[in-house]
């Protein structure tokens, strides 16, 4: 089984699809890596944040890969798997899945906990939870290098990282490209023995490193249209 590691967002959607309070729908309707929710409680009673209106992750987070992936768009199959499968970090919630409901709230990892930046003081709080999670699964890592900071992977763990080339030059801003690699990912059911299929507008696959655990997907395009 393959899990979809997506970036957080420290832009935030206006939007709120349901107006419960948070602390009922942990108890009503339950949500991903609830163990985490005492912690979590601690925090948003710390830093006062409105648990009400709230809107799944998809939804709220609006930077530029959430935009891109369009997940509303996306066929009802596709949009359980990325609920299922995605893993998303979050400065308030530690980890969370797409279809968390969460309210807006106004912290980043730089934000200052009992001494330690938010990103310090989670990854200490995931290293014992995320190997029991990650345990013999195949991660698709699309996290900027400041989420990344939050993970500690179990080793020998297999992750497989995209890097993408616009004609000679290396793509900077890669977050539209990651959103469209996961939708094609999940879309034609690409699996680590097929990585090579993997094509958007005009990129292609042009080479697959192995880099001991990790293996390393080089695609390539004209520049036509991103």
């Amino acid at each position: 089984m393959a899990l979809f590691l997506l970036p957080w967002s420290g832009k935030h959607s206006n939007m709120d699809l349901v107006k419960k309070d948070l602390f009922e729908v942990w108890k009503e309707e339950g949500n991903r890596f609830d163990l985490l929710n005492p912690v979590r409680e601690d925090l948003i009673r710390s830093f006062q944040v409105q648990t009400s209106p709230l809107a799944p992750v998809w939804r709220r987070y609006k930077g530029r890969f959430w935009e891109e992936l369009s997940f509303w768009a996306l066929p009802s199959r596709v949009q359980r798997e990325i609920e299922e499968k995605a893993i998303v970090p979050s400065p308030l919630f530690g980890i969370l899945g797409a279809g968390d409901l969460i309210p807006k709230y106004d912290l980043d990892w730089k934000t200052k906990f009992k001494g330690k930046t938010l990103q310090s003081f989670w990854k200490d709080r995931l290293e014992d939870l995320l190997p029991k999670i990650m345990d013999n699964e195949i991660l698709f890592d699309f996290l900027s290098s400041e989420d990344r900071k939050v993970f500690t992977f179990p080793e020998g763990i297999k992750r497989v990282l995209f890097e993408y080339y616009r004609k000679d030059k290396r793509v900077i801003n890669t977050l539209p490209h990651r959103a469209y690699t996961l939708r094609y990912i999940v879309e034609m059911g690409v699996n680590l023995e097929d990585l090579h299929r993997i094509n958007f507008l005009d990129y292609k696959v042009e080479e697959i490193k192995e880099e001991g655990s990790i293996t390393r997907v080089l695609m390539r395009s004209e520049g036509k249209y991103i």
